[in-house]
């Protein structure tokens, strides 16, 4: 039987309840991250206490294990920040080349230790071109061999896996990694073109796998384009999202949109099998990116993980002041009612849009209440949006996550928690935590983890206490 919810607010009050504490008090920059959208199952989140002090929470059980160290260089402090992906990041990377293939069998030049049945697995390009299914069992050890619930493969397959991964940036003169599960080994990655990072710095992700912003089946296709002529796009709302064949001619294949028309995308790189008249896409967010801001700058970096590189943004209006201290960065994908299809004002200067995967909302942080929204797609600022209920302000110690078009705030290390709902454009207090906190220290510790059960979802909120090891959590009603 599925789990009923009847919630109502005040006659269900929000009570903070406690939960099995970290096995490590936080420290100046410690940070948690999770699988807020629950897409490995078995609500996990991975606490950074240091570069050194790694562990991954079970929400199931509500539990702790021990991760390998980073072994990445820098300094851990403030600016210290993370992401999780869905996707696993063997050898650094997403997009994973095979040796040799064959029917419902890969082999791989990895070290697999774990068993990975039941997990995703997709191709990319080449040889079984378009099968997403599962694994069935793999061989455990230095090249691992992959059998898998279909399909037929070849040396030229390269396929993406979801079994899980952390990135890390440090801080100081900055080392860069992931770690990936299936492995359980970090890899360092690049940090060419980053300066040395000394505030609280944001990791952001647009996790291709999470949503779907729009769908439908194509019209037409070339060697760099998609074509639906059923639709009447806005100039360049798609830029810099990514475009997916989930089925017909071309399935399987990821591209990065560059630019579209009212009818066309136009992709940054030719397909390697052109898209047709039974070809049906989706577009997502894009997986291939992550964006890092912070450090008492107004600098925008992006980080492509299929080349490994790092570039400067260079946005049309820069941001009109430096994000500091106490600073957040939530990527907005989830507002319901939004209409991401049409280009419809969210506010009367028409600078944003009711369009789902096209924001980074950014609290300015450093003591002042100023919200700043980055645009993808545009590649601009739009700096001191006012919102209603403008008056907290927000500095060292305030923590941040979000979840369905809601930014959730805890202010400093005074238990004060603030629901920021984007599609209103609206601050409301939240929810009080009484437990005490201890010195305030920098880092986001807070997280949202979901209970699901068929067609339920319930969200709870999590945060770590201050200079502390106590874990407590917030059902979301």
């Amino acid at each position: 039987m599925a789990t009923q919810v009847n919630l109502r607010k005040m006659l269900h009050p929000k009570r903070w309840e406690n939960r099995t504490p970290c096995p490590t008090n936080s420290t100046a920059g410690s940070f948690v991250t999770s699988d807020k959208y629950d897409l490995l199952n078995g609500s996990k989140a991975f606490y950074v206490q240091s570069a050194a002090v790694i562990y991954m929470y079970e929400g199931d059980e509500d539990s702790w294990i021990q991760l390998p160290a980073s072994g990445l260089g820098g300094t851990f402090g403030a600016g210290a920040c993370g992401e999780f992906r869905a996707l696993g990041a063997m050898g650094g990377t997403f997009n994973q080349t095979v040796t040799a293939g064959g029917v419902a069998s890969l082999t791989t030049n990895k070290t697999i230790v774990r068993s990975l049945a039941g997990m995703r697995l997709r191709v990319i390009q080449g040889t079984g071109l378009g099968f997403d299914g599962t694994v069935v069992s793999n061989t455990l050890g230095a090249n691992a061999v992959i059998t898998t619930s279909g399909g037929s493969f070849g040396a030229d397959t390269v396929f993406q896996l979801f079994s899980g991964s952390l990135w890390m940036a440090t801080a100081g003169a900055v080392g860069f990694g992931v770690y990936d599960r299936a492995t359980n080994a970090w890899t360092a990655r690049s940090v060419v073109g980053l300066p040395a990072w000394g505030t609280d710095g944001q990791l952001v992700s647009t996790i291709g796998s999470a949503k779907e912003f729009a769908t439908g089946q194509a019209t037409a296709g070339a060697a760099t384009t998609l074509t639906n002529g059923a639709k009447a796009w806005g100039t360049n709302m798609w830029a810099n999202y990514q475009v997916r064949i989930k089925t017909g001619t071309g399935a399987g294949q990821i591209r990065t949109i560059a630019s579209n028309t009212g009818t066309v995308l136009t992709v940054s790189a030719a397909w390697a099998v052109n898209p047709d008249a039974t070809s049906v896409y989706a577009i997502e967010g894009n997986g291939d990116f992550m964006y890092l801001l912070g450090n008492n700058a107004v600098t925008l970096y992006r980080y492509q993980i299929s080349t490994n590189t790092w570039s400067t943004l260079t946005p049309t209006a820069a941001r009109a002041g430096a994000m500091g201290a106490g600073g957040t960065a939530s990527w907005i994908d989830s507002v319901t009612g939004w209409d991401n299809e049409t280009l419809i004002n969210h506010n009367q200067a028409g600078t944003i849009f009711k369009q789902n995967g096209r924001y980074i909302y950014s609290f300015r942080g450093a003591g002042v209440s100023t919200l700043d929204v980055y645009d993808i797609a545009a590649n601009t600022w739009v700096s001191g949006l006012p919102y209603g209920n403008q008056q907290e302000t927000f500095t060292t110690g305030t923590h941040c996550c979000d979840l369905d078009g809601n930014v959730y705030i805890q202010k400093e290390n005074t238990g004060r928690f603030f629901k920021f709902d984007v599609g209103v454009n609206n601050m409301t207090s939240l929810s009080t935590n009484v437990t005490p906190q201890g010195a305030v220290l920098a880092g986001n510790r807070m997280f949202v983890l979901p209970y699901t059960d068929g067609g339920t979802e319930i969200n709870f909120l999590y945060s770590v206490v201050h200079t502390s090891n106590i874990l407590n959590r917030c059902l979301l009603v």
